[in-house]
């Protein structure tokens, strides 16, 4: 019971304490932490005495100035990544290239080239090499690849197939032409292309001018057919058929002049020179825009006959490449059409490789 009275005491105490105005609990001092119109922040001396209903408004408030810093941080990155892949997708283009001769060989060769196209023209340009001389012509009919650089037999292939245009011819050596070389090993017996009956060849690419198209009429015009009077073998690159011949396989070969200038200091001579051909075009879809086209005149034709510098870097380039370019139209090959109708038929522009190569081997 004493315990009870204690107690008792105890709490009647407390309630004093609570009543008196002199010990009033820090919520009830008036002005101290009550919220009005006259009061939005608690009295210093308050803490914890905030009402839920002030804590959750300005917890909103604080993520909400958090997720603008965040956006206001990101949002330069963003837009400029998303300006960055529509460049990119923009100014893509595709330089479409033969594979004339080894991988290597053709990104030292054609590199130079897609690179000086996006330095002068404004546009990004890249370098794609075909396997094969109708997967380019497929690429170019169907608009993806932007440009080609095309032999003169792909040429009037790919514009009998969807009417594309040859807008700039390679000037190698400052010379519109270029020759197919029939050579043989140095120390070999063989002194005419008479003297090749009999024998085997080694050929490009059916569809190679001076690798096949025109040793194949040279040998023609002196009573050689293909299968008939001398075998061959398609190589696919000029210097694998040039190497051929160093290694046995075979007793002569076709290659470009510039390839075959190179064999002479290797064991090779040249036995028979062709008639000028043409030189490569770059060619373009015939839905190309002026624009564009304009632009490649410009950057390959114009800027160089203008500016010392960059005629100085083009003649740094492959000697194939360093003459430059000139303009060129249609109507310069057609020779290419003459010769290619006289060998294979009316459908030589059309027909399949296989019928090109007939009577022949290829690897």
């Amino acid at each position: 019971m004493r315990f009870m009275r204690r107690s008792s005491r105890k709490t009647q105490g407390e309630a004093e304490h609570r009543d008196s105005p002199f010990l009033a609990s820090p919520g009830s001092m008036p002005g101290a932490c009550e919220e009005g119109p006259w009061q939005r922040e608690p009295h210093p001396r308050c803490f914890g005495c905030e009402s839920s209903s002030a804590q959750a408004p300005r917890s909103w408030l604080l993520r909400a100035v958090l997720i603008v810093l965040l956006l206001a941080a990101c949002w330069p990155l963003l837009a400029a990544q998303e300006q960055k892949g529509g460049q990119k997708e923009e100014k893509s283009l595709l330089l479409g290239v033969v594979g004339f001769y080894n991988p290597r060989l053709m990104y030292l060769k054609y590199q130079p080239l897609a690179d000086y196209l996006s330095k002068h023209t404004g546009r990004e340009w890249k370098l794609e090499i075909s396997t094969t001389y109708e997967e380019t012509v497929r690429d170019l009919c169907s608009g993806r690849l932007a440009l080609a650089y095309l032999g003169p037999f792909t040429y009037v292939r790919a514009h009998a197939a969807c009417d594309a245009m040859p807008v700039v011819r390679l000037n190698t050596g400052r010379d519109a032409y270029y020759h197919s070389l029939i050579m043989v090993p140095a120390r070999s017996s063989l002194d005419s292309i008479e003297e090749l009956r009999g024998k085997r060849l080694g050929f490009g690419a059916a569809l190679s001018v001076s690798s096949h198209l025109m040793p194949r009429w040279l040998l023609r015009e002196h009573g050689l057919e293909l299968g008939r009077d001398y075998d061959a073998t398609f190589l696919g690159h000029h210097d694998r058929a040039a190497r051929a011949v160093l290694l046995g396989d075979v007793d002569a070969c076709a290659v470009r002049d510039t390839i075959g200038r190179k064999f002479l200091e290797r064991g090779l001579r040249i036995l028979a020179t062709s008639e000028p051909i043409p030189n490569f075009p770059l060619v373009m879809p015939s839905a190309t825009d002026d624009e564009l086209i304009d632009s490649i005149l410009d950057a390959l034709v114009r800027l160089p006959a203008n500016d010392p510098e960059v005629a100085q870097e083009i003649a740094g380039w492959d000697e194939e490449l360093a003459g430059g370019f000139v303009p060129c139209g249609d109507g310069e090959f057609d020779p290419i059409r003459t010769i290619a109708k006289e060998l294979f038929g009316a459908h030589a522009l059309t027909a399949e490789i296989a019928e090109l190569t007939r009577g022949g081997e290829a690897r």
